[in-house]
C-alpha cells in the first residue's frame, strides 16, 4: 500500500512540473489562430460598428457593437478573428443608416490588425 501511494505522487509530482513546463512562457501571436480588430475611424463624425466572421475557433460569429470616435481608433476587445481570412465591417456614421463592408484579417505575427473607416 505505501509503496502504491509513493508511486502516485511521484506521478503526481511528475505530472505537475511537465504541466508546468508546458503551459510555461509567453505566448506568441504567431501561435494564436485570430486577431483582434482595431478599427480606426479617419472620418470627422463618431461611427458604430460591428465585426462578423469567423473567429479564431472557425466559428461564425458577430461581435458586440463598439464606438469609434472621429479620427480615434478603438480594439473590438476581447473578440478574436481568424488570420488570413475575410470579415464584414459593419458600421453607420453618426446617424445615418447601417452599412458594410469586407475587410481582410492577414495572416500576421501581430495580436491586432487595423481596418479604416472612412
Amino acid at each position: 500500500m505505501r509503496a502504491l501511494r509513493k508511486a502516485t505522487v511521484t506521478v503526481l509530482a511528475a505530472s505537475g512540473l511537465l504541466g508546468g513546463l508546458v503551459t510555461a512562457g509567453t505566448a506568441h501571436a504567431e501561435s494564436v489562430a485570430g486577431v483582434q480588430v482595431e478599427v480606426c475611424n479617419d472620418a470627422s463624425v463618431q461611427q458604430t460598428f460591428w465585426v462578423k466572421g469567423y473567429n479564431q475557433y472557425n466559428d461564425w460569429d458577430d461581435s458586440p457593437v463598439w464606438t469609434v470616435n472621429a479620427h480615434t481608433c478603438a480594439t473590438g476587445w476581447n473578440y478574436w478573428w481568424k488570420k488570413n481570412s475575410s470579415v464584414e465591417l459593419h458600421y453607420k456614421r453618426g446617424s445615418a443608416g447601417w452599412t458594410w463592408k469586407p475587410a481582410y484579417i492577414p495572416k500576421t505575427s501581430t495580436a491586432k490588425t487595423t481596418l479604416h473607416l472612412s
